[in-house]
């Protein structure tokens, strides 16, 4: 039926990294056939383009992921808008088709040029390393409220549907899963794993960062993943992870408010995390 479906809408605006979203979409529906839908949809400011070569930005546009979604044998759904308002269009098409899950890229707009002005939504105009320095080493706060950039803050605030904030550091396979949970709050992030083990077989290592996985709802959790999938996961208890712990997965699972306090604190971890899906369960935190 209909109801049972579970959706995903994967927005992409370089096709280079809609392949990559895509390939992460097809990890979590690959073995449930009918019972999935993924669209993927690509929105292009209006100003830019004119009537006669609409069709022909289309194609281009779509034309990787398509490519991919053979390789990957995954059905998709295309879906292309021109619109004023990228931003709010989003979440808006998010919202209406009831999706369970949005996946976007980080910003555009980012500065790609150093691994670090990517990781933390840098743009062009406040990379300087000096400030970057000090932020590392707690003299300033670089974020004042939110981790992310504009655009991705507005996705954020507007969306009444789980996002999902994927960081790419060349994403090849997701074989290896890396998901800390620093707090009660971060239980609802084990349905994703749960997705990830049972439709491509994933291995997945939880940190019990803050001794929170004692508590019976998130024991009870993942018991029930071991029982359907045994030697899936594992469960880490130390609170420091080594860089070569880190180093060794291909994907880091975590949630937007343990993300923020990550940026935080914990900056080390930054540089040597692999890629990171930063998901936001519960609405307009940004």
């Amino acid at each position: 039926s209909q109801i049972s479906k579970y959706k995903v809408l994967v927005s992409f605006g370089n096709p280079e990294k809609g392949k990559v979203l895509l390939r992460l979409a097809n990890n979590l529906v690959k073995k449930m056939n009918s019972n999935a839908a993924v669209t993927v949809m690509h929105l292009s400011p209006n100003n830019e383009l004119n009537q006669v070569n609409i069709d022909e930005y289309e194609h281009a546009s779509f034309a990787p992921v398509i490519e991919e979604s053979k390789i990957l044998n995954q059905k998709i759904t295309t879906l292309f808008k021109v619109t004023n308002d990228i931003m709010a269009e989003i979440p808006d098409v998010a919202n209406k088709g009831d999706y369970d899950l949005l996946l976007v890229g980080f910003g555009q707009s980012i500065f790609e040029g150093s691994l670090l002005g990517r990781i933390l939504g840098f743009t062009t105009r406040i990379i300087d390393p000096d400030r970057f320095f000090n932020t590392v080493t707690g003299k300033e706060k670089l974020f004042e409220r939110s981790p992310f950039e504009e655009s991705t803050r507005m996705i954020l605030a507007r969306s009444e549907v789980p996002v999902g904030i994927f960081i790419d550091k060349n994403l090849s396979k997701i074989d290896r899963i890396f998901m800390p949970i620093f707090d009660l709050k971060d239980a609802f992030l084990i349905k994703y794993v749960q997705k990830l083990i049972s439709n491509s077989g994933a291995q997945v290592t939880i940190l019990d960062a803050n001794g929170q996985v004692n508590n019976s709802e998130i024991k009870e959790l993942i018991r029930v993943i071991e029982q359907n999938a045994p030697n899936h996961i594992n469960l880490m208890k130390q609170t420091e992870i080594g860089k070569d712990t880190l180093k060794q997965q291909d994907l880091m699972i975590i949630s937007i408010e343990s993300w923020k306090s990550l940026i935080e604190k914990q900056t080390v971890w930054l540089t040597n995390t692999p890629s990171v899906l930063i998901i936001s369960e519960n609405q307009s935190s940004g």
